[in-house]
């Protein structure tokens, strides 16, 4: 699927076929630490139903704004965000996050609340609430070449494997090390639940995110809540994104099928 650049924060997954003003629902979605808004476009197929918009964020510091520094405030890169996806959108709204982009998604639903607009459903993935966060800022700082391959083959990192080629890791570790950064400096403000649905999913095998984390995330909503754990690692979705889509989707308001083979189901 194309991709086309609204802003440089904000891409969207083109269809060849226009879809419908104002769509019946957009989705944005949130990569994880390391990733860009390419990484995951293969969640579309069984995400969206034809006609919806799925946008994803591009942070700063990589692809093509590799360029530019990276992110030191999440909780700035979350108002930034929201304001462009409050200029750019219409209508309902699904924030899908994954490790790093559920925080990022947590912070962003709340702005968006406050904008007033209709968050259908915040889908948390792979990660621990705001206040149970596991990343220290100097433990990160102090990690070696040698502790990021470990940290690489330990999380399952996008498909990078256990040994990673020396070009590609030297290429990635930069980014990771940022985006660490970024999470571990995160201080969410004073507890302020959201109102809409919230969705936690997980990986059974995750070092990281074990299902208690998951549970915990219901504290931050007023909304309906559900959670679930699927079979896998950190990136628990990579070939089971039929499971994946289909827990989000079951979960919103008006179910229709994405695709062809996801027809969602209760939790």
């Amino acid at each position: 699927m194309r991709r086309r650049q609204l802003t440089p924060l904000l891409w969207e997954f083109a269809e060849q076929t226009a879809h419908p003003e104002p769509p019946p629902r957009t989705f944005v979605l949130a990569p994880f630490g390391g990733g860009s808004a390419y990484a995951l476009g293969e969640w579309l197929p069984d995400l969206c139903a034809p006609g919806e918009r799925a946008l994803s964020l591009q942070y700063p510091g990589r692809g093509p704004r590799s360029t530019e520094p990276h992110a030191t405030d999440l909780t700035a890169l979350a108002g930034a965000a929201a304001e462009e996806i409050a200029e750019t959108t219409q209508g309902p709204l699904v924030l899908v996050g994954h490790s790093l982009g559920a925080v990022l998604g947590y912070e962003i639903a709340h702005r968006l609340q406050d904008l007033a607009r209709d968050v259908e459903l915040l889908a948390v993935s792979a990660a621990r609430p705001p206040d149970l966060q596991r990343l220290d800022p100097a433990a990160v700082l102090a990690m070696t070449r040698d502790d990021w391959i470990e940290e690489l083959a330990t999380g399952g990192n996008a498909g990078l494997g256990a040994s990673p080629p020396a070009d590609v890791a030297d290429l990635v570790i930069p980014v990771l090390r940022a985006d660490y950064l970024l999470l571990a400096r995160y201080r969410p403000g004073p507890p302020r639940p959201l109102t809409c649905p919230l969705l936690a999913l997980g990986g059974a095998a995750d070092p990281w995110v074990e299902r208690p984390y998951l549970d915990a995330w219901q504290s931050w909503t007023t909304g309906p809540f559900a959670a679930a754990v699927l079979p896998g690692d950190h990136f628990y979705y990579r070939g089971a994104t039929a499971g994946f889509g289909g827990l989000i989707r079951a979960r919103l308001r008006h179910r229709v099928t994405a695709g062809a083979r996801t027809t969602g189901r209760d939790l």
